[in-house]
């Protein structure tokens, strides 16, 4: 009598390669949000289904994220795990300054990246620069050889997705830059939009500085005004001496790519020209 062959079970992964966070989870925070969107708009749903139940399975055996690749291992009913590759879309340094000068106009996208976080608007400011947020279109190779996006490369993307809820700043790896390159970008375009070009003196200028005594010489008359009361309001005005806080204050000792004391003075030209011209026009 022959017996009913029992059905072929998928073989367990890693414990660690398991997915454990929930969809509606991923969905919340962002850039796993913009993976469980590309599955969504990839996959059909049975596969997607699969995908997702391979993964809650520990039926991924390795990982390994790189720019603009993702290399994993899927265990399935075979003896042998599946190879595959998926492309992640990378942007040219041209195409990531276009979206820092997207940015610069959002106050807190700095403050979030600075704390390594990803800014929720980030995708839809790329999305605005022509780029997809994650992929529109997936290319993957498996050796599953099938034809459309398969299960196995919908199980990587939700373990994706799960480590990138981990770590956000891995977002930025796959896609071609990294949270300082991006910051940078979005100082000097900060720069141009507030002054239509990128500059920064080098340092202090070195004005004319009239000659004076030093403090311990002058102690006695240094709160004797040289001027008697009556004269006091049609006396001259001292000579005026820009930025002298800065001055004294000297070189700062933080490293950048502008000198920080030429930056701040560049700044206070800016603010003191925008408020003269507002008190004209006013």
């Amino acid at each position: 009598m022959n017996r009913p062959i029992p059905p072929k079970t998928a073989r367990k992964g890693k414990p660690s390669m398991k997915l454990k966070t929930a969809t509606e989870d991923l969905r919340m925070h962002s850039p796993s949000s913009w993976v469980i969107e590309s599955i969504e708009k990839n996959f059909s749903m049975d596969r997607l289904v699969s995908g997702q139940t391979y993964a809650m399975e520990s039926q991924i055996r390795f990982i390994k994220f790189s720019t603009g690749l993702i290399k994993a291992t899927v265990q399935c009913t075979e003896e042998k795990p599946y190879k595959l590759e998926i492309d992640v879309p990378v942007l040219t340094s041209e195409q990531w300054t276009q979206v820092a000068q997207r940015m610069a106009g959002e106050a807190r996208v700095a403050a979030r990246l600075s704390a390594g976080k990803i800014p929720s608007n980030l995708g839809e400011m790329i999305v605005d620069c022509g780029q997809s947020s994650f992929s529109d279109e997936l290319v993957v190779r498996c050796g599953c050889n099938d034809k459309k996006p398969c299960k196995h490369s919908a199980a990587v993307l939700f373990l994706t997705a799960q480590r990138l809820l981990a770590t956000p700043l891995l977002y930025f790896d796959l896609r071609g830059t990294d949270k300082d390159d991006l910051l940078i970008k979005l100082r000097q375009a900060r720069t141009l939009e507030a002054t239509g070009e990128a500059r920064a003196h080098a340092t202090i200028r070195d004005d004319d500085l009239p000659k004076l005594p030093p403090l311990e010489e002058c102690l006695e008359d240094f709160w004797r005004s040289p001027h008697s009361t009556k004269e006091a309001d049609r006396a001259p005005m001292p000579p005026h001496l820009p930025h002298t806080l800065l001055r004294r204050l000297g070189v700062s000792p933080m490293d950048g790519k502008f000198p920080m004391a030429g930056l701040l003075e560049t700044i206070y030209d800016d603010v003191s020209r925008v408020a003269r011209d507002l008190r004209r026009d006013s």
